[in-house]
């Protein structure tokens, strides 16, 4: 399979779908930003578990397993210039007859809030309109998770509604509230 033909850039980033030779830097990542990935257990609850490089390793391998099926396409997000390790962003729960998909992302704790985040989305999110022709894409995030709430905002993601205490917190048992964003193909 041709992996260029799903290579997303513009002038700062570049996203490309997951690799086995991604997983060393994808475990890195993952141990950098494990404060932040845990704050949200009921809905990031693969952070819970202690990052491995065989764990990444695995994961890397498994979404390839899941790209040629057609159920989950990961892509690995990379500054251009130095092709440090920004982060992930994937759709999932595809339905190929409505062409509608659910997204999910979690950025590199080590370039937070320097706007890399923000650009990845607004790109993958007009490339699934544009070149795979995608007509409408969910996102949930947990209510607390403000700067994940902000980057959909900023994505065009509308809020369409609250699923109140709609998932349980795997660490304490309790329900969370979960935001549902979506946005259209116009």
């Amino acid at each position: 399979m041709d992996f260029n033909q799903f290579q997303i850039e513009n002038d700062q980033i570049v996203l490309n779908i997951i690799q086995v030779s991604d997983a060393e830097d994808l475990y890195s990542a993952i141990k950098n930003s494990l404060t932040e990935l845990r704050k949200f257990p009921a809905s990031l609850v693969w952070a819970l578990e202690e990052p491995n490089l065989p764990a990444s390793m695995a994961f890397c391998q498994s979404r390839l397993v899941a790209l040629l099926n057609k159920e989950n396409f990961v892509f690995i997000i990379r500054l251009k210039e130095t092709d440090d390790f920004l982060g992930v962003v994937d759709i999932h729960a595809i339905d190929w007859l409505q062409n509608t998909a659910s997204i999910g992302f979690w950025g590199n704790s080590k370039f937070k809030q320097k706007g890399y985040m923000s650009q990845a989305l607004i790109l993958f999110v007009s490339s699934l309109f544009s070149k795979w022709n995608f007509l409408g894409l969910n996102a949930y995030v947990d209510v607390e998770n403000i700067l994940a709430r902000k980057l959909c905002e900023k994505a065009g993601f509308l809020l369409k509604d609250i699923q109140y205490q709609s998932v349980q917190n795997p660490v304490d048992g309790g329900f969370r509230d979960i935001c549902h964003y979506q946005i259209e193909n116009k």
